[in-house]
């Protein structure tokens, strides 16, 4: 099928859950990294890891991580075979709680960081999610988060299976509160202009109306 015929539509979120709250009431102490997912090859779950043994001397950062799925048990095993105590793992979070840890969090890390080939080709839907609740996010840099994010301005873009890369970016985020509310703030005016289910609608109701006029 010819390029011309397809059109890339964003996932976007659930509005109704995904929005920002007051972040003096719901902070944590610290410096909170926020993480979950189905612990699938692309997601990279291990780099996560790997960067927060990292950073394991700075005491403030503390980093955790959601979900369940194949590579568990090899992330749990890596965890205690570290003894890292700056991770938890929460299990299973139900969807209508993710608000509640997102917004605890003083950084989420959207990825995918692995090097998985397919991790470079798509937006994580948590991305959108944290965008839209204007958190400072952390992104695997790729050809997929550069079509709608800038790093620096909209995300902070780090290089994907890289531990070093993302302990370097979360621990410069821990360090600088101006460069967090920059990119959470121009995260979320992404969401506002491209991503929220109106401008969807918009998109894809531009999309039937020139297939129906070619016809």
């Amino acid at each position: 099928m010819p390029s011309s015929k397809l059109t890339a539509l964003y996932v976007g979120c659930d509005e109704s859950l995904f929005f920002p709250r007051d972040e003096a009431a719901l902070a944590s102490p610290g410096f909170e990294v926020f993480y979950y997912g189905a612990f699938l090859p692309l997601h990279g779950t291990e780099i996560i890891v790997q960067a927060a043994h990292l950073l394991r001397d700075r005491p403030k950062i503390h980093f955790t991580i959601g979900g369940h799925g194949p590579g568990y048990v090899a992330v749990r095993d890596m965890i205690e075979s570290l003894h890292l105590t700056n991770v938890e793992l929460v299990g299973w979070i139900p969807f209508e709680q993710l608000p509640e840890y997102t917004a605890r969090a003083s950084v989420c890390l959207g990825g995918h960081f692995s090097k998985v080939p397919k991790a470079a080709r798509v937006i994580s839907t948590k991305t959108f999610q944290f965008v839209a609740m204007q958190k400072p996010t952390v992104v695997g840099d790729n050809p997929a988060t550069r079509e709608l994010f800038t790093h620096g301005r909209d995300v902070y873009a780090v290089a994907m299976g890289d531990p070093e890369a993302l302990a370097d970016a979360i621990g410069t985020l821990a360090g600088d509160a101006e460069l967090c509310h920059r990119i959470a703030a121009g995260g979320h005016t992404v969401f506002q202009q491209r991503l929220t289910t109106p401008r969807i609608a918009d998109q894809l109701a531009s999309v039937i109306v020139e297939a129906l006029s070619s016809r």
